[in-house]
C-alpha cells in the first residue's frame, strides 16, 4: 500500500487517484438503493507523487514520483507517454483549459502543451532563486507563487 498525498480529481461520474509506491486508478461512481457504489474502472503502474493531476480533453497529465510527466488515457488508462525529460521531487500544476503551467520546487516554471500525442514544453523560465513548494493558484489570468519567505503574482 502507498501513501496518498494527490488531491483526488473528478472525471464525470468518476474520481481520478494515484499513489507513491502505488498505482494510478480510476473509480465509477454511481447512485444506489443504499447510497451509491464505487467500482475500479482501470488501473495503470504510473504513481502520481504530490502534484495533482490536470485532466484536459479525455487526458490526464500528472508529474510522477520517478520525476517524469506521463499522460494517461481516461477512457482506457493506458499511458500515452512518459517525457523523458527529469523533473525536480515536486511539480505543482495547473491549468487555464488550454495550456499547462508546471511549477518546480526550484523555481523554474514551465508552459507545457497538453498534447496526448507527446510531450511539449512550449516555453520554460526560471522565476525564483527560493524554493517552491506550494501549490500554485490562478485567479483569472493571474498566477499566485509561494516562495520560501514571500508571495509573487504573475500575469499569465
Amino acid at each position: 500500500r502507498g501513501m496518498n498525498i494527490l488531491t483526488p480529481t473528478l472525471f464525470g461520474n468518476s474520481v481520478f487517484t494515484s499513489s507513491y509506491g502505488g498505482k494510478s486508478l480510476l473509480f465509477d461512481l454511481a447512485k444506489n438503493s443504499d447510497g451509491f457504489s464505487v467500482n475500479q474502472k482501470w488501473e495503470n503502474k504510473q504513481e502520481g507523487y504530490m502534484s495533482g493531476p490536470i485532466i484536459i480533453d479525455g487526458f490526464c497529465y500528472i508529474h510522477l514520483r520517478k520525476q517524469r510527466i506521463t499522460c494517461l488515457d481516461m477512457k482506457t488508462g493506458e499511458t500515452q507517454w512518459i517525457s523523458s525529460e527529469s523533473f525536480g521531487k515536486y511539480m505543482s500544476m495547473v491549468t487555464n483549459g488550454k495550456e499547462i503551467l508546471g511549477l518546480d520546487e526550484d523555481g523554474t516554471l514551465y508552459l507545457i502543451d497538453p498534447n496526448p500525442e507527446k510531450f511539449v514544453i512550449k516555453e520554460s523560465r526560471k522565476i525564483s532563486d527560493s524554493p517552491t513548494w506550494a501549490h500554485l493558484a490562478i485567479s483569472g489570468n493571474q498566477l499566485f507563487v509561494r516562495e520560501l519567505e514571500s508571495l509573487v503574482c504573475y500575469s499569465w
